[in-house]
């Protein structure tokens, strides 16, 4: 099968020279594996006026809100007019944004009729996501990223901090709010004058640390992919954040963050090993038949 996976961003597009800021893993780019390994003929790449979207079999259209992220929007307002069995990918966890952000360019009621594809995990509930959309699948791309490496220090040497990285302001002014009593060690704020590293890097410091900050998000209970709960779960960390998000996990990361600074140091080591242990997502096999299920 021939298929196209393009969108409007950089990543989206597998731009070869997109900011190293964004060369983080990208959900497109795991797409794109899987479709081959499967055998599929895949084109990873932006569209414009001169593309042919009809030899193309299936087309995966990645959207995003329309800021200056959005820097190719062109591209799939051709393939909403020609490929209206074009399927809506997301990868970003703005996704409440797009209609609003997209509405004088294209019809809401033209995009809600079009299949959603969101990256979940397996315990989410898809009707927490906040969507106006008839049809969200589901897909959970864990078992195809490979985790980098990572500093893993014992756990009487680790720092009691957390590590808060985000390129969101809005996420460093949730953790500032939280009042919390550990320090906070944060990356990725430019318009805070924080550093910025690569995703790998922020891994391998991971493991130097005990705790690991997960900023909420509006559509807790969705089960929303976020790569940071694979991270901190390799790193050996305890990952903290809003119990109405992770309590659906599992009970070892049902606690407040409060809670967890104030446990003694070898409970704050089994919960850490607990959420390891209980943090589940699909096999290759269950992600591989979920992304070929949309190709029927």
């Amino acid at each position: 099968m021939r298929i196209l996976i393009t969108g409007v961003t950089e990543t989206h597009n597998n731009h070869p020279k997109r900011a190293s800021s964004t060369k983080f893993v990208s959900i497109p780019e795991l797409m794109r594996e899987a479709f081959i390994a499967m055998g599929h003929e895949v084109t990873h790449d932006y569209t414009n006026d001169g593309t042919d979207l009809s030899r193309f079999d299936k087309v995966f259209l990645y959207l995003y809100p329309l800021d200056h992220n959005a820097v190719h929007p062109e591209g799939p307002q051709k393939v909403l007019r020609e490929r209206m069995d074009a399927i809506i990918c997301l990868d970003d966890w703005s996704f409440q944004k797009i209609m609003p952000s997209w509405q004088e360019i294209i019809d809401p009621k033209d995009l809600q009729q079009h299949v959603w594809l969101a990256p979940l995990f397996p315990w989410g509930d898809v009707s927490k996501m906040g969507l106006p959309v008839d049809t969200i699948k589901a897909w959970d791309p864990s078992p195809l990223y490979d985790l980098p490496g990572c500093h893993h220090h014992a756990w009487w040497r680790r720092k009691s901090e957390w590590y808060n990285a985000s390129l969101s302001k809005d996420a460093h002014d949730w953790a500032t709010a939280q009042n919390l009593s550990w320090p906070i060690h944060s990356v990725g704020g430019k318009a805070l004058g924080q550093p910025r590293l690569l995703e790998s890097d922020v891994v391998w410091q991971y493991g130097e640390y005990k705790g690991v900050l997960c900023p909420a998000y509006a559509h807790a209970g969705c089960g929303w992919w976020r790569v940071r709960y694979l991270h901190a779960a390799h790193a050996g960390a305890i990952l903290g954040g809003d119990p109405a998000e992770l309590g659906v996990i599992g009970p070892a990361y049902s606690h407040t963050l409060r809670e967890l600074e104030a446990l003694p140091d070898d409970v704050q080591q089994r919960i850490a090993a607990e959420q390891a242990l209980s943090l589940r997502h699909a096999t290759k096999a269950e992600t591989l038949k979920a992304l070929e299920s949309i190709l029927l």
